[in-house]
């Protein structure tokens, strides 16, 4: 049977390219095909898209051609085997991301990556991996098998594409302008297209994030910190119970109006509660909001590295320190939470010897009531959550599922009333855990207080028909989150300006200035303490919240 030729010629010193070779080069180059036709239907800036295209189909020719400068027969047969499995995989995660998130990757994903648990991967899939995401990836893999076999047949009938260039001085010719192309466009993604390139921003975002790992493990693991001066307390018995939810939004909370009643417990004492209802987290993920949140660091001085922790500050101020948390501290590497948590004098992780969340947040009651029997005079315990954790269901024990109804939703379908029911369960689960804690605490019959807050809230089909937290979307339920306080009659007694806080209930407040508010409740003084910043102080001055996209939440 005869070739049929196409009528072009290969410009590098090759035969007339086949119908076949032309198949082959539609079927290498369909990653950045995929990417084009489905990414554009949800990119929300056509000229960043428009660059990503750019530079992915210059990456792409740029992968081939180096198999082709660097190997010759079998082995360039392997290298397009590879390269173009590693092709399809990059296409289908950045098409994947854009159809999740409406945008491209940056530093910020790949930070979350890294500190990802394997629990909280199977999570994220367990929630998101749609049936829309299955289709795309048996198309992926059915077109990626469709190259390979035909690699395999060219290979086989037309093994002189695999030689080509000759090694001649036409051929020594054909590759040397094959490499300086290499090499030219190397440099020219690397100079104007980088923040696009998934190696160059995967390659930034590790070296970035082990450069703070390092400095948090020489800087905010240690009990004190320099930069924490001229710390006083008062010496009086005292213990103070912080505890720090996991995505939990007061948009679903019944203490903050839901229509469900997902507080029966914390609504029995609400008139002991201070409930402040206008509180927002300053990111919607645990990462950048807790090393916020658990520091001097803040919108307008981001640098957490060179800024004391809230518990170095207790340190100092002569506190006996324990972090107790049902999180896992391992990740890919350990995690910038954990190594805040390291300059505590105790730490006790319940989930720290698995790769899943097997144990419910009850598991922290025992250690609390051991750690509240401490002799210390002055004692602050931290206690992180597993809270209202991804995959909702898997985060409360089975009693606890007492909404099986139809709820209310903008966006009914059977997945968004599933979530939403499981959502609002571990809202009542969280409920029993926050109400247990407080009412060890009041046994103790100290002088005593107990803060709950959570990281982020999770946006589960209020705002917009979505399950999750994500700073690209970042509605308003991803930020609006509980900040609730307790506290003794003995604490009420020593601290008698705790009454005038009923005034202060509705401050639009952000919680990247918690530091300041933790300190003025505890009656910790300290250079860097500005009262104005502090929810509980009558020199309180509102701040604009600004978020990450550099937006006013209070203009949006």
């Amino acid at each position: 049977m005869k070739c049929i030729y196409l009528h072009f010629r290969n410009p590098f010193f090759m035969p007339p390219i086949k119908k076949s070779v032309a198949l082959l080069i539609f079927l290498l180059f369909y990653p950045v095909i995929l990417f084009v036709s489905v990414g554009y239907f949800y990119s929300g800036e056509i000229k960043y898209f428009i660059k990503e295209i750019v530079e992915f189909f210059i990456f792409t020719g740029v992968v081939y051609t180096l198999g082709i400068v660097i190997t010759r027969g079998v082995f360039r047969l392997f290298w397009f085997y590879l390269a173009s499995f590693f092709l399809f995989v990059i296409a289908f995660f950045k098409t994947a991301f854009y159809y999740l998130y409406q945008s491209k990757l940056t530093i910020s994903a790949f930070y979350i990556i890294f500190e990802t648990t394997g629990a909280e991967s199977s999570g994220y899939l367990y929630t998101y991996y749609n049936r829309f995401l299955i289709i795309l990836t048996l198309i992926s893999f059915t077109v990626l098998f469709l190259c390979w076999m035909q690699l395999g047949v060219l290979y086989k009938k037309e093994r002189k594409w695999f030689y080509l260039p000759s090694l001649n001085k036409k051929g020594y010719l054909t590759y040397l302008i094959l490499f300086v192309s290499i090499v030219g466009a190397t440099i020219f993604v690397h100079q104007k297209l980088k923040p696009h390139n998934i190696l160059f921003l995967a390659k930034d975002a590790y070296v970035s994030y082990k450069e703070a790992q390092k400095l948090f493990q020489t800087k905010l693991v240690e009990p004190n910190n320099s930069h924490i001066k001229n710390v006083s307390a008062h010496d009086a018995p005292q213990t103070y119970v912080v505890i720090i939810g996991e995505s939990t939004s007061a948009r679903n909370m019944g203490l903050y109006g839901y229509y469900r009643n997902t507080n029966p417990l914390l609504s029995e004492i609400k008139d002991e509660l201070f409930i402040f209802t206008d509180v927002i987290s300053p990111h919607t993920h645990t990462i950048s909001s807790l090393n916020k949140m658990l520091s001097l660091a803040n919108y307008e001085n981001p640098d957490v590295l060179h800024c004391g922790s809230i518990v170095q500050l207790a340190n100092a101020a002569g506190f006996s320190t324990y972090w107790l948390s049902n999180q896992q501290p391992i990740g890919i590497n350990e995690t910038l939470v954990t190594s805040i948590s390291r300059a505590a004098k105790e730490q006790i992780f319940t989930n720290a010897l698995i790769n899943k969340q097997l144990d419910y947040d009850e598991v922290l009651l025992p250690h609390l009531e051991k750690l509240l029997k401490y002799p210390d005079d002055k004692k602050v315990i931290f206690i992180h959550l597993y809270g209202t954790h991804l995959v909702y269901k898997f985060s409360y024990p089975s009693h606890f599922g007492i909404f099986t109804d139809t709820p209310q939703t903008k966006f009914p379908s059977t997945r968004s009333f599933e979530q939403i029911n499981h959502y609002d369960n571990s809202i009542v689960y969280n409920d029993f855990i926050v109400r247990s804690i407080i009412e060890k605490v009041r046994a103790t019959n100290q002088n005593a207080y107990v803060m709950y807050f959570s990281d982020h809230g999770d946006e589960v089909f209020q705002d917009m028909d979505f399950v999750g937290h994500s700073e690209y979307h970042g509605s308003n339920p991803m930020y609006e989150i509980p900040f609730i306080i307790w506290t003794s009659e003995k604490f009420r007694e020593f601290n008698p300006h705790v009454n005038l806080f009923s005034r202060f209930l509705d401050r639009k407040y952000m919680l990247d200035d918690l530091i300041h508010s933790f300190s003025d409740l505890s009656q910790i003084k300290f250079n860097q303490f500005q009262p104005e910043r502090s929810i509980f102080n009558e020199q309180f001055k509102y701040r604009n919240r600004m978020l990450n996209s550099r937006v006013n939440f209070d203009d949006r």
